[in-house]
C-alpha cells in the first residue's frame, strides 16, 4: 500500500472513531466504525484520484461490517428497512442514468448501510445535504458552467457519515 493510502485508512478509522467515543459502545460496534472509517478513508482517496470507488475495497469492507452486524445481533429496525430502501433507489437511479450516479456510488452506500444499520438513512440524508451545499457553492462561483462538474461522491459520503456519528 502506498503511504498515501495507509494515511487516508489511519485517518478514516482514526476520525470515525473519534467521533463515536462519546458513547459507551461493544467491541464488535467498535471494530465495525474502525473497518467503516478506513474503508471511507481509502475510498475518499481512490474517488478524489481516480473518480471511481474499486470493488476490491468497498465489498469485502461491506461484508466484514455486515457479518459483525449479525454477530452483534443486530435486529432489523425501522432504520434499517429506511436504509435499504435508499440503496435500492440508489441502485434504480445509477441502472437508470449512470452517468449521475455510478454503480460504486450505490455498493459505498451498501457499506454505509452495514456498518451503521439504523444510522445508515442519516449518513446518506446528511451526504446528500453536502453534495446539495457543494453544489450550489460551485453554481454560485462559476455559473452555469458548474453544471458539467463532476464530483466525487465518496470524500462527501464520508463526511455525512462522520456528522451523523457525531451527532
Amino acid at each position: 500500500m502506498r503511504p498515501a493510502a495507509v494515511v487516508c485508512t489511519g485517518a478514516g478509522a482514526a476520525l470515525l472513531l473519534a467521533a463515536a467515543a462519546r458513547f459507551t459502545l461493544g467491541p464488535l460496534t467498535i471494530a465495525r466504525l474502525a473497518i467503516l472509517g478506513g474503508a471511507l478513508g481509502l475510498l475518499a482517496l481512490y474517488d478524489v484520484r481516480e473518480h471511481r470507488i474499486p470493488n476490491r475495497i468497498v465489498l469485502p469492507a461491506a461484508a466484514v461490517c455486515a457479518a459483525v452486524s449479525l454477530a452483534e445481533g443486530i435486529h432489523p429496525s425501522a432504520g434499517l428497512y429506511v436504509g435499504t430502501a435508499l440503496v435500492a433507489l440508489l441502485l434504480a437511479v445509477s441502472l437508470a442514468a449512470p452517468a449521475m450516479l455510478g454503480m460504486g456510488d450505490v455498493k459505498l452506500a451498501l457499506l454505509i448501510l452495514c456498518a451503521l444499520d439504523a444510522l445508515a438513512p442519516l449518513a446518506l440524508l446528511a451526504a446528500l445535504e453536502l453534495y446539495a451545499l457543494i453544489a450550489l457553492t460551485l453554481f454560485a462561483w462559476r455559473g452555469r458552467s458548474a453544471l458539467g462538474t463532476s464530483l466525487p461522491l465518496a470524500p462527501i459520503i464520508a463526511a455525512g457519515c462522520v456528522i451523523t456519528v457525531l451527532l
